[in-house]
């Protein structure tokens, strides 16, 4: 029963709270997006309109299993031009990776990453298609410590905006 009040007062809360914002919420795909198993999967990401942080949470199931977390920052996002009504804007920032990898051995890296892409909006704002390439270099943390061999995942997606 606590759960259940602790859940409806949580959601609540996030659902009061996005009124005071905008946020997009979508899927994208991946390519090499994990330097522990370098397999393509799919990811969920998340940007609030107020502040330019974008977050993904990747996942990979196959012969091993690997979950991922990005976050990056936008320091430009500027207009190209116009398709019709809809900007085509270009993006470059910086962020980080955290990989995790569930095989026979437990593996975790982590990283800087820089973002470069091209983004727009259609429908009024509601649609943002999405391509990016995020050039990533960084440390293994277990089992050893160690370099990780520089990778440059890439991704296409969308995002859904919600007002």
């Amino acid at each position: 029963m606590k759960k259940k009040l602790i859940i409806m007062i949580a959601a609540l809360m996030l659902l009061t709270a996005t009124g005071a914002f905008a946020f997009g919420i979508g899927l994208q795909f991946n390519g090499n997006a994990n330097d522990l198993s370098n397999e393509l999967g799919p990811a969920v990401t998340f940007k609030v309109d107020s502040i330019p942080l974008i977050w993904a949470v990747s996942w990979y199931i196959g012969d091993d299993t690997a979950i991922g977390l990005t976050g990056d920052y936008w320091i430009v996002n500027n207009k190209i031009t116009n398709l019709g009504k809809a900007p085509l804007n270009w993006f470059i920032g910086v962020g980080f990776f955290a990989n995790f990898l569930f095989a026979d051995e437990f593996e975790f890296a982590g990283g800087l990453r820089v973002p470069v892409g091209l983004n727009m909006f259609l429908a009024d704002g509601f649609f943002e298609p999405f391509i990016q390439i995020a050039p990533s270099f960084g440390l293994t943390f277990v089992p050893s410590l160690g370099t990780t061999s520089p990778f440059f995942p890439i991704a296409a997606g969308f995002r859904m905006w919600f007002k």
